[in-house]
């Protein structure tokens, strides 16, 4: 029991010297560099064939405002491939924003993204019909979640 209470005592103090003493510099420098991360992706199979891929990277820079970017594998193209955006959250939107005609693959420009502008990466294979006027998920066209 003793040791028990001497074992509960030491981490006590433990964690209050380390709260008086504040952040570590290591802490210190993940707080002012921690990014708000995230990807998604979305994926279609043109004729069946192999899957293609698109993917949108929203991250934080320093200068804290938010930005995405974006890159495609195409292993059966072409296809073509830009973004969407939009002011509403994706309700409505301008298409065909920096498109580009890849066959293997390519990555499109960083966009700044806060102050009520959303973004989506979209690819599709043209060759297969219209995919915009008549979208086959999955098949002809594919664009990720909106950032």
């Amino acid at each position: 029991m003793a040791k028990r209470m001497g074992l509960v005592a030491a981490t006590v103090m433990l964690v209050a010297s380390a709260t008086l003493a504040g952040p570590t510099v290591g802490t210190a420098a993940a707080a002012s560099t921690t990014v708000t991360d995230v990807t998604n992706t979305a994926t279609w199979r043109p004729g069946g064939q192999y899957t293609n891929t698109v993917q949108i990277h929203r991250y934080k820079k320093s200068d804290g405002h938010n930005y995405v970017d974006s890159w495609a594998v195409v292993l059966h193209g072409p296809a073509a491939y830009y973004y969407d955006r939009s002011y509403d959250g994706g309700r409505t939107w301008d298409s065909f924003i920096n498109r580009v005609y890849t066959q293997n693959g390519s990555s499109l420009p960083e966009k700044y993204d806060d102050g009520g502008v959303w973004y989506r990466a979209c690819a599709a294979s043209e060759w297969l019909g219209n995919p915009y006027g008549n979208p086959q998920w999955g098949y002809n066209i594919a664009c990720t979640s909106w950032y």
